[in-house]
């Protein structure tokens, strides 16, 4: 079974690789957002270390993570984010191996792990093979502003937060741009899925 690493820069678009691959070629996507929100539900061991590190203040009333105060500390200070994702990573990739497991025990031809931070969590060790989405800054800003209803300047600290498209260049074993439409996009994640997976 192949296993494609799919990374890229924040708002680059690499979740629409991700989901060409499960809805066209019928392949599994893990996506680690999703894995990143399932290890921080309320009881969990990921939870309870955060909320150590960071206060109860990271925390609701209701015992979930609070999101938005998370944000607010850890996109203005890269130490932070370092340590959050200190916290996180093992607990997700846990996961990560769990659905790769499960998705060759139900005899699939690849799984795609769809992860912003694939070479800083290590995750790339579990790849065959990785692709990099990139997609120029101003683009993606605007992209990050509409996706999650964020003002210009909170879009900025993420991307200012965040690995610059050199970094995914110098890393990934192809690597696709998406500064055009959706369509041309489209067409250019379907190409290399049918080169990758033939």
């Amino acid at each position: 079974m192949l296993v494609i690493g799919l990374t890229g820069a924040t708002g680059a678009g690499k979740g629409l690789f991700g989901k060409i691959a499960s809805e066209k070629f019928g392949l599994c996507h893990i996506d680690t957002d999703k894995t990143a929100r399932f290890v921080v539900q309320p009881g969990k061991p990921c939870l309870e270390e955060i909320k150590a590190f960071f206060g109860t203040g990271v925390v609701t009333d209701e015992g979930t993570l609070d999101r938005k105060a998370l944000a607010k500390i850890v996109f203005s200070d890269t130490d932070k984010i370092k340590a959050l994702n200190r916290i996180t990573h093992h607990y997700i990739t846990d996961e990560v191996n769990k659905a790769i497991l499960k998705a060759k025990n139900d005899g699939m031809k690849a799984v795609v792990i769809d992860a912003p931070l694939l070479f800083e969590s290590g995750e790339n060790k579990l790849c065959d093979v990785t692709v990099g989405v990139v997609a120029n800054k101003v683009i993606r800003k605007q992209r990050i502003m509409v996706r999650d209803g964020i003002t210009e300047e909170m879009a900025e600290n993420r991307i200012a937060s965040g690995k610059n498209e050199d970094f995914f260049k110098e890393r990934c074993d192809h690597i696709i741009e998406n500064n055009a439409d959706e369509k041309e996009f489209q067409g250019k994640c379907e190409r290399l899925l049918e080169i990758l997976i033939k």
